[in-house]
């Protein structure tokens, strides 16, 4: 029985010191892990990468992009993601199948082509690459982001994605079956080595044991049968507890029935969750790029120059004041758009990825207390659209701007009927307006005094007194079309807008003459006038209306007056 036993303690150490040692070698699971698409989709002009693939059980992803020449990949919030894809075709890559490391995809029939992404202002960052790129995911912001790939817009996009990521190398059932390996082996050989002593305590001859039976025994040693904790027992119990120890060891790795990660869950959060449409980099970015463009159209006086970057009142007014110039009227030419600080920024949020979006900035050359600012709105028409600079004016002195940072969650998108505020931002321009036409409107106590109201009513004054043989009147309206409202954090709101204002000059009698200044007469081809005279300016405004319940008057913080033409009435 001894024997049998050590057999069995010698077989079952050696099973263990194999398993165990063979987990740490021959059996050990691999270092890293990779998966791919489980067949080619079909051609699609874009590929969508979302963040699912971008960790593994807590470990960052490194992601491989093959493609047959030059793509794009940019990161993009991910509902600005679908608003910019729309209806093309796509395919959409959301997360890792780790137990058959496989990548999970879906595909969407659509438009075959779309517009070159790459560098578009959507994008929070893009990188370019020819034929491969190695990408780790690392989000710029909270909120769900998505990385947008394709070639030029009309080629497919890449597809051939390999995802890898670290293997669970851990094998902690390995240093166990070892020692246990080593212990059944010492004790099977120990047991085999043991020799047992004889039950009559002599190992005579038959005859001469038989002679002396009755006699009695000297020089032996009194002996006891084994007890319970005898070498058998010792060794049956070590047998049990590596039969009981191999029962344990798992037969597949931890990784491999892992469940596949959701990028649902942290979607669900995100959607109760509103961001900014842009970020501080890429504001930088755009703003960068919206100075260049708007430089080299004041530098070529060329309009077409200004279709890139600039819409509404200003790309009108600036295209107007290009014309007049190369047409030989003396006339100052635009203020310069610098944007190289950034003094405050009102970036309202997402709000669902919602069209058109619009944000204020306030920029100058440098940070110096004398520097005058410049107020900027940029509107973005479409997800597919760049940002482009629907006014920009100085600053007036002594007027402020809330000092707001990027990201502010109180900056919102509002129209121009908005209430809480002390009159909504439409009433406020018209009756902006009605002061401007008139210093002695009923709604001159609603509107704090500054130097450009001051002054736009002493002009007006000294023209009239001017020109005593003249009927001279003013008036303005508001283009409604070019007015942005954004909330600021204090519960108030900044209004851009324009007015076309309009000054009308008729002699009071018949036969009489208006004669006109230098810059006017050369502007219609003439210097004097019999019927009249419709002189045109643009003024860009930018105003300030507390909130409902402030005591503080609505303030003109930005404003330009601009002119547009004069034309000779018949």
């Amino acid at each position: 029985m001894r024997k049998i036993l050590s057999a069995i303690a010698i077989i079952l150490g050696l099973a263990a010191l194999v398993m165990g040692i063979g987990q740490r070698t021959v059996w050990a699971p691999p270092e890293t892990l990779t998966a791919h698409l489980a067949e080619a989709p079909a051609a699609a002009p874009v590929t969508l990468l979302e963040s699912g693939i971008g960790t593994v059980a807590g470990h960052p992803t490194e992601i491989t992009i093959k493609a047959e020449g030059k793509f794009s990949a940019s990161l993009v919030r991910s509902a600005d993601a679908q608003a910019w894809v729309g209806k093309a075709a796509h395919t959409t890559i959301s997360g890792i199948n780790t137990a058959d490391t496989v990548l999970e995809s879906t595909s969407e029939t659509g438009e075959a082509e779309v517009p070159n992404p790459a560098g578009a202002d959507l994008f929070q960052a893009t990188e370019n690459a020819d034929k491969t790129m190695t990408y780790r995911w690392t989000d710029p912001d909270e909120g769900s982001w998505t990385l947008l790939l394709a070639a030029d817009g009309k080629a497919a996009a890449p597809t051939d994605i390999s995802v890898t990521w670290p293997g669970d190398t851990a094998t902690p059932y390995s240093m166990p079956l070892i020692i246990i390996g080593a212990l059944l082996l010492v004790a099977g050989i120990a047991l085999a080595a043991v020799r047992a002593t004889p039950r009559g305590g002599s190992t005579g001859g038959g005859r001469r044991a038989a002679d002396r039976a009755g006699a009695p025994q000297t020089g032996s040693l009194p002996t006891t049968p084994p007890g319970k904790s005898g070498p058998n027992t010792v060794a049956k119990v070590v047998a049990t507890a590596s039969i009981l120890a191999l029962a344990l060891v798992p037969s597949v790795p931890a990784l491999a029935a892992s469940p596949s990660s959701s990028p649902a869950d942290g979607t669900a959060q995100d959607a109760e969750k509103v961001f900014p449409v842009v970020l501080q980099a890429q504001l930088e970015r755009i703003l960068s790029e919206v100075s260049s463009s708007v430089a080299k159209a004041d530098k070529s006086k060329n309009a077409k120059d200004l279709e890139d970057r600039t819409t509404g009142a200003l790309k009108t007014l600036r295209g107007q004041n290009y014309k007049l110039r190369n047409d030989k009227v003396k006339l100052d030419g635009p203020s310069a758009i610098d944007t190289t600080v950034i003094r405050s920024a009102a970036v309202p949020t997402d709000d669902g990825a919602h069209f058109p979006r619009s944000l204020m900035v306030v920029t100058a050359k440098d940070s110096g207390a004398s520097t005058i600012p410049t107020a900027i709105t940029l509107t973005q028409a479409g997800p597919r659209d760049n940002y482009k600079v629907a006014f920009a004016t100085p600053m007036l002195p002594g007027s402020t701007f809330p000092g707001i940072a990027v990201g502010d969650q109180s900056v919102k998108l509002l129209k121009d009927n908005a209430e809480g505020l002390e009159m909504t931002p439409k009433s406020a321009l018209e009756r902006l307006a009605g002061l401007m036409d008139n210093e002695k409107s009923k709604d001159a106590d609603k509107f704090a005094k500054n130097a450009f109201l001051t002054l736009n009513a002493k002009d007006q004054n000294a023209l009239v007194k001017a020109n005593k043989d003249a009927k001279i009147t003013f008036k303005r309206q508001v283009n409604a079309k070019d007015t942005v409202v954004l909330a600021t954090p204090d519960g108030g709101a900044l209004v851009s807008g324009n007015f076309t204002a309009t000054t009308t000059a008729k002699p009071k009698e018949t036969g009489g003459t208006i004669g006109l200044d230098d810059t006017t007469a050369t502007i219609v081809d003439a210097k004097e006038t019999k019927k009249g005279i419709e002189i045109t300016y643009g003024e860009p405004m930018l105003i300030y209306i507390p909130a409902a319940d402030s005591k503080d008057k609505v303030s003109v913080v930005a404003a330009e007056v601009i002119t547009k033409g004069a034309k000779l009435l018949k």
